[in-house]
């Protein structure tokens, strides 16, 4: 049998209003549309709702207590039996099922930032955490800006709509125009018991610190959409998005082409000659040996197979060439110079 207790984060001996709190900041955080690339988000929120249903009710919760199970199936009959339930704890302005006009009103705002990472990084993959400052849920409420469970009411200055009419004179005589009511500021509803420390808002300013995901394989310029991680709503309305615009810095040996990476490796003239095997740097650290085939020419490429950047949504990688850079010597011994002019007699170069 589930523990519903712990899914909705209350202890056994939790009041009413401790745990239609506890369901209104899981069902908030759990349910679907807060989290469109989770599929398991919906079993979550049904889990969730699947609790409160019973917790809830003082004869249903009695019953659990003394370890009799229930039949989840006939407590929710489709999604507008689940709009109902939400309807009950956040009033018309639940963000969950038909979204009030509030709701669009309150969203929170949309947060950019950006997030550098190194090649390496990008890759594989990494894990970095962004700090901003925004609106932050009220703590005290929730983030639902009231002191208690009554919540919103119809604002009475202009009676739910939002607009007040006023009467304005002019050469046309009395004219009546419709303004954004300042009491709600629009709204259509004001806190009946408000928040003490938002004072209904439901947000309050903060630093906020976000864990981001970075897939391997990233490129420069690509950003990433995190639903519901900016800026709080308020009265309890959906998060704005944070979008992660992503910087690489440039790396002192690779360098990247698409998913390859690109580097020079560094010849002696008679390795070039006569081929010799080198230990090379890999992006993912150590080093790997390669054969440097005998005539190689300045400029030649060697391939190494696997060796570049992860290919992103995959687990398969690009390739590393290296780029071959003959190495001419600056100072030879006098020893140097005789074996060199013999090189060049021999091959028919003329006399140096």
């Amino acid at each position: 049998m589930a523990d519903y207790y712990h899914i909705l984060g209350v202890e056994r001996d939790a009041s009413r209003d401790e745990i239609k709190r506890a369901f209104r900041r899981m069902a908030r955080e759990s349910h679907p549309d807060a989290n469109p690339d989770d599929p398991t988000a919906e079993d979550r929120f049904r889990q969730v709702a699947e609790a409160y249903e019973v917790l809830s009710d003082p004869e249903r919760r009695a019953r659990y207590d003394r370890g009799e199970t229930f039949d989840p199936s006939g407590f929710f009959q489709g999604a507008a039996s689940l709009d109902d339930l939400l309807r009950s704890v956040f009033g018309d302005t639940s963000i969950f099922g038909t979204v009030a006009r509030e709701q669009r009103v309150n969203r929170g705002r949309d947060v950019r930032v950006n997030v550098v990472l190194t090649l390496e990084d990008a890759a594989f993959g990494v894990e970095k955490s962004v700090v901003f400052r925004t609106a932050l849920a009220c703590e005290a409420c929730a983030g639902m800006g009231s002191s208690d469970s009554a919540g919103l009411q119809a604002c009475p200055t202009c009676g739910g709509s939002g607009q007040v009419r006023m009467a304005r004179r002019s050469v046309f005589g009395s004219l009546m125009t419709l303004t954004t009511c300042r009491a709600c500021r629009g709204d259509g509803s004001v806190m009946a018991n408000p928040c003490g420390v938002c004072r209904g808002e439901g947000i309050r300013e903060g630093e906020k610190t976000v864990v981001v995901d970075i897939p391997a394989g990233v490129q420069a310029g690509n950003r990433l959409r995190l639903p519901t991680r900016g800026e709080a709503g308020r009265r309890g309305a959906l998060a704005g998005d944070l979008y992660v615009d992503l910087i690489i810095e440039p790396h002192p040996v690779f360098e990247r082409d698409g998913d390859d990476l690109i580097s020079e490796v560094e010849v002696g003239v008679v390795g070039a000659a006569l081929g010799t095997h080198l230990e090379v740097p890999l992006l993912e650290g150590g080093t790997q040996r390669i054969k440097v085939p005998a005539g190689s020419q300045h400029g030649e490429v060697i391939r190494v197979a696997g060796k570049g950047l992860t290919r992103l949504r995959t687990s398969r990688r690009g390739d590393l060439y290296l780029r071959i850079k003959v190495v001419v010597p600056t100072r030879l011994s006098r020893a140097q110079r005789k074996f060199l002019r013999q090189f060049a007699d021999a091959g028919g170069e003329g006399p140096l």
